[in-house]
């Protein structure tokens, strides 16, 4: 994400896919205090697949030292410098010009941002190999969701632009793009939850599970993971309810600490592998409506959500369930 330099202070300016900057406090995205600014005084704004700058004011602002002329657009490259006028003239440093992206911004000691960041994409797990926090986007919503690793499952707040969280090691801040999605035409018959059948094979001993994703027109191998016998064993559930005449509504919710000690975990290293399998299912079914659902959870509770699923231990099919799609 594209990001100045102010020359007097060195403070990080993260950009927005459009940021102003001027004097009107309640109505720019970066101050700029001097009566010789106007109130909208310059534009840096992502144009196609560049960062241009573009002058609004009366007075004038200048990009390497030349006025800009007004309501012209010009291209800004890597360490160019932008001045605005007055007596306490401020100038910025373009420092990186990256796309337009949702960040978490690492603060330092004194709270401010630095030029680290982590990019956000739909599911992240913080740090990725120790996991402590996850953040993550409801995707009917477009808002970005916290919760902590090892507190209560389900326990998620919704944090909005400069809402800070931690692990312990870093604070982070929130920065949204603001960049408006391009519009697309989307087919009515896309791809739905109910239209992919899971199939996951184990070995006799159970120590492996692989995880095989079946739909209308492409398949998934989402390979070996650890968090697939987490999830295999949840269709278990489901797969023992529908036997056991369950309505499919409340087919296969099971409490955390049923499944934690079934597993042989404890309750925050099941969310972590709860998270883990919530996270690549999002990123591998980013393209399918309800692929946000295929880990179901509520307040102590959770289940696989699928309607298709085969289980298959060596090469015995042990259960399965199969819904037609409508």
């Amino acid at each position: 994400m594209a990001y100045l330099i102010e020359l007097e202070t060195d403070k990080v300016v993260y950009l927005h896919a459009h940021h102003s900057f001027g004097r009107f406090q309640y109505s720019v995205d970066t101050l700029v205090v001097d009566p010789s600014v106007s109130k909208i005084h310059t534009i840096v704004e992502w144009q196609g697949n560049n960062w241009q700058v573009r002058d609004l004011s009366r007075n004038g602002t200048w990009l390497n030292g030349k006025r800009l002329e007004k309501e012209q657009s010009e291209v800004l490259h890597c360490n160019d410098v932008i001045t605005f006028p007055g007596n306490n003239a401020k100038g910025f440093r373009v420092a990186n010009l990256d796309k337009p992206q949702d960040l978490l911004l690492v603060l330092s000691a004194m709270g401010e941002p630095t030029e680290r960041s982590i990019e956000l994409s739909s599911y992240n797990l913080i740090p990725e190999e120790n996991p402590e926090i996850a953040v993550f986007s409801q995707r009917d919503s477009g808002m970005w969701c916290f919760e902590r690793l090892d507190g209560p499952m389900v326990d998620h707040t919704i944090i909005i632009e400069h809402d800070q969280v931690s692990d312990s090691t870093n604070t982070y801040q929130l920065h949204l793009s603001r960049q408006e999605a391009a519009t697309t035409l989307r087919e009515v018959a896309s791809t739905r939850l109910e239209d992919l059948n899971f199939v996951f094979h184990l070995t006799l001993d159970e120590e492996s599970a692989e995880l095989l994703i079946k739909g209308p027109h492409e398949e998934v191998d989402l390979c070996e993971r650890c968090h697939h016998y987490l999830t295999l064993n949840l269709a278990r559930y489901k797969a023992q309810d529908a036997a056991n005449g369950v309505h499919e509504l409340s087919q296969g919710w099971v409490d955390t600490e049923v499944i934690a000690k079934d597993l042989g975990i404890d309750s925050r290293y099941l969310n972590i592998q709860i998270h883990r399998a919530r996270k690549q299912f999002s990123d591998a079914l980013s393209h399918i409506q309800g692929a946000d659902n295929v880990i179901e959870r509520k307040l102590r509770k959770v289940r696989f959500n699928a309607s298709n699923f085969e289980i298959y231990k060596g090469h015995q099919l042990e259960g399965s369930i199969k819904r037609a799609s409508h």
